[in-house]
């Protein structure tokens, strides 16, 4: 494992890192990035191998899960071509099923390989107080359990950095971990803090440094093989992408901002007016929104092919704190072929939003 990751360290050869998940990934919880697991991670390469440039891509978002990732994954991830991919998605991918996050993983290997087929890719398993009682009940953490299944059928390393923190939580607390003892070393029982980002990335470093002095010498890249696939063609999530909300026609309700959509995309389309209306059109099986969810968020009115209009909502509670990216997931299920989309701006809305807008950034078509 990691013969090309190996190689291109020792011999100079320069390599580019992405890292891909959640907001662990991100860093939420640290006092600053360079004290999140990902940034200590970087640093150390850094330190390691001075004499080769490390290029940092960090392409995680908060609060999302595997089925936006494989939709963004070609361009947040892929279009790097990295040489190093740490994908984590164990926290966030909770609440799929297994065959969902099953075809999300496999999807997004494929995809990073197809980039670049000297990709290294790594498994990475994190960890709440949630995950750890259902753990300590019996549960079966579906997630994890799809997340390595495609490991052990691409050969891919699993790093699981989220034990070794459970463990200093119970050896540190009482004997069924309660909520004070996880607030030692996260801020709300699920993001990190600085020291437990530094538990986090001390066992990540001591396996990847394990891995590196132990792989196989070669003498020059190899090309990962690309073997028939877990998940037959016709249900797979490869073919999952984003459209750019420009694809849309809209009425003159709406309009293009040239500004960044929560630092995640280049611009969007945004409707403050209710009865406002969109149509897109679209190739595939299943249709959902990359949008911004903020103070002032309303409610979509939908409908697929004409079909009855049903309410998407683009609002929630943490809208009340800060704006972000999220995708919400529109229509699944449709015979693949040619389908219309038709969305206007609700006059209903939240009881607590302070508005009714709708800022688009994409259409995620599968």
């Amino acid at each position: 494992m990691l013969e090309n990751l190996a190689y291109k360290l020792n011999n100079g050869k320069g390599i580019t890192v992405a890292y891909f998940g959640g907001s662990i990934t991100e860093g939420a919880g640290s006092s600053s990035y360079d004290k999140c697991w990902a940034g200590r991670t970087t640093a150390w390469l850094r330190e390691k191998w001075p004499n080769c440039e490390i290029n940092h891509v960090q392409a995680a978002i908060g609060g999302t899960d595997s089925s936006f990732g494989v939709h963004r994954c070609g361009r947040d991830v892929c279009k790097s071509h990295p040489d190093l991919v740490f994908f984590e998605f164990s926290v966030n991918d909770q609440d799929l099923d297994y065959q969902t996050a099953l075809r999300n993983t496999e999807a997004c290997v494929k995809k990073i390989r197809k980039a670049n087929a000297e990709s290294e890719i790594i498994i990475v398993y994190t960890a709440t107080k949630i995950l750890e009682d259902n753990m300590a009940e019996g549960r079966i953490l579906h997630a994890r359990a799809a997340h390595s299944t495609v490991a052990h059928y691409y050969d891919l390393p699993e790093i699981d950095i989220g034990s070794a923190l459970i463990q200093r939580v119970l050896a540190e607390g009482s004997p069924k971990a309660d909520k004070d003892d996880w607030l030692r070393y996260t801020k709300d029982t699920v993001h990190p803090n600085d020291a437990g980002y530094e538990i986090y990335a001390a066992v990540l470093i001591k396996n990847l440094e394990e891995m590196i002095s132990g792989a196989k010498k070669i003498d020059s890249p190899i090309s990962y093989a690309d073997p028939k696939p877990i998940v037959p063609d016709e249900d797979s999530h490869i073919e999952a992408r984003i459209i750019d909300c420009d694809e849309a026609q809209t009425d003159s309700s709406w309009s293009h901002v040239d500004e960044s959509l929560c630092g995640r995309y280049p611009h969007y389309i945004e409707c403050l007016e209710p009865g406002g209306e969109l149509a897109f059109e679209f190739d595939g099986k299943q249709i959902g929104i990359m949008w911004m969810m903020a103070e002032d968020s309303g409610d979509a009115l939908c409908s697929i092919d004409g079909g009855e209009p049903f309410t998407v909502s683009s609002w929630d509670i943490y809208c009340k704190t800060f704006r972000r990216v999220n995708a919400a997931l529109i229509k699944s299920g449709l015979k693949k072929g040619h389908h219309v989309l038709k969305l206007k701006l609700s006059s209903e809305k939240n009881e607590e939003s302070k508005g009714n807008a709708l800022r688009i950034g994409a259409f995620l078509v599968l």
